[in-house]
């Protein structure tokens, strides 16, 4: 990867928006932001505890499989020989020595498929998840401009205690140039369902390790100077909480990181806060995605009538098309209803690379129906649903996409935004930081 120096322009948004985002963090209190580079969910130490027999292995490998086999929702695989895949990964159990190896196993297996929703979750993984635990480095980074820089600090997080701040430009791991730590990272990741998302786990795999693995990171401030922190991975809570600020401008900044069931009421009564004001923005750049039933209770608050804001299409639904040629979508995702709209004024949707899956339906969704603008970059393009998560003998969780989402514009198989969200990248997103972060700036 080639990397070189910002732009004047460019950095000042970079640093204005990083400003932004830390003022927002102060006033608001102690806020995590779930997409740290290196998060993973937190894992427990059960060196002690029974592990799985050999038999047992292969019993839960082969669930895994068939499972995969029997539900994923595209019955060509992506192209992938599963019935080949299969019969690659059943041997290499016999060089498996423990369950940590098991599950490493295990998941590459999964990964064939090229899909970040396709997955399987260790026991210590999925309950953690559950608890929204992780173990991140405490602070998260994005390419801008071929250079990477640091766009969230977690401010109870050892890398906080250790002067890292949003807008940082990272040049250095453990003494080695962040291009070289890039490229021995992408060494060990698996392609995912898309470039971005791939991208965005390798920036990820920079920073890989559990609890307590210290990092050397050489950095360089706004004005240009440099600094060098080392900082341990940590347990850090990673909730979803909704976050809201009044701009001076007067707009609602709204912002929160996953499709979770607290959410719904904390976004309602954001939104009704601010039902008033003159625009309404959402910044989804770190959502991940998560339930489609809360998905389209916090939509319905924009539309004061039932809106159908997506479709979507299950393996059957799939393979029927294929045959018949004919395209109907399986069954619709429905927002809205007769005097549930509680803000109807302007809104802007703020996208990354890391907004996925949900998040991505939720955008979408909302331009097409004409009630929101999209300004920023482009999304993950990993929008499929997981019906079922199957628990597997030992407490491992399979997760397997059985559903495509798309809006009524465009399926997302393997895509980000219509053509029509990418115009308004060069032009909406600069435009956007320009006018409104100052404003919001000491």
């Amino acid at each position: 990867m080639k990397l070189k120096s910002l732009s004047p322009r460019r950095a000042r948004i970079i640093r204005a928006a990083a400003r932004f985002v830390a003022i927002v963090a102060l006033l608001l209190g102690a806020v995590f932001f779930p997409t740290h580079s290196g998060t993973s969910y937190a894992r427990a130490d059960h060196s002690s505890d029974k592990q799985l027999s050999p038999k047992d292995r292969a019993e839960v490998l082969e669930d895994v499989w068939k499972n995969v086999r029997d539900r994923y929702y595209d019955p060509a695989f992506h192209g992938v020989n599963w019935e080949e895949v299969g019969n690659r990964y059943r041997p290499q159990l016999e060089n498996v020595k423990d369950d940590a190896e098991f599950y490493a196993l295990v998941n590459r297996m999964t990964g064939e498929l090229h899909d970040a929703h396709t997955r399987f979750n260790t026991p210590e993984q999925w309950d953690n998840r559950q608890k929204d635990l992780g173990v991140s480095i405490g602070f998260s980074i994005s390419e801008r401009d071929d250079v990477i820089v640091v766009t969230d600090v977690n401010p109870d997080s050892n890398a906080a205690k250790a002067g890292i701040e949003p807008g940082m430009i990272l040049l250095t791991v453990n003494d080695k140039p962040i291009a070289d730590a890039i490229a021995e990272a992408a060494k060990t990741v698996l392609p995912t369902s898309t470039e971005r998302a791939t991208h965005r786990r390798v920036l990820n795999s920079v920073f890989k390790g559990p609890e307590g693995v210290t990092y050397k990171v050489g950095l360089q401030r706004a004005d240009g100077s440099r600094f060098e922190a080392s900082v341990a991975k940590q347990i850090i809570p990673v909730p979803p909480d909704v976050r809201e600020k009044l701009l001076p401008s007067g707009e609602a900044y709204i912002r929160f990181d996953g499709f979770k069931p607290p959410i719904t009421k904390e976004f309602q009564e954001a939104l009704e806060k601010y039902r008033n004001a003159p625009g309404v923005i959402i910044d989804l750049r770190y959502n991940g995605g998560g339930r489609f039933d809360v998905l389209a209770s916090i939509a319905g608050y924009f539309f004061d009538a039932k809106t159908i804001i997506s479709e979507s299409l299950s393996r059957k639904d799939i393979a029927s098309q294929e045959k018949s040629g004919e395209s109907k979508a399986h069954r619709t995702l429905i927002a809205g209803k007769d005097g549930g709209q509680i803000y109807s004024g302007p809104v802007v949707i703020l996208t990354t690379e890391g907004t996925a899956s949900a998040s991505e339906i939720f955008s979408a969704g909302m331009q097409d129906a004409g009630r929101a603008k999209i300004v920023g970059t482009e999304t993950c393009g990993c929008v499929v649903g997981i019906a079922n998560n199957q628990k597997m003998k030992g407490g491992g969780v399979l997760e397997v996409s059985e559903i495509l989402w798309g809006t009524l514009a465009e399926k997302f198989h393997s895509n980000s935004f219509p053509h029509d969200f990418r115009q308004l990248f060069s032009t909406w997103y600069y435009s956007f930081l320009d006018y409104h972060l100052p404003a919001a700036l000491p």
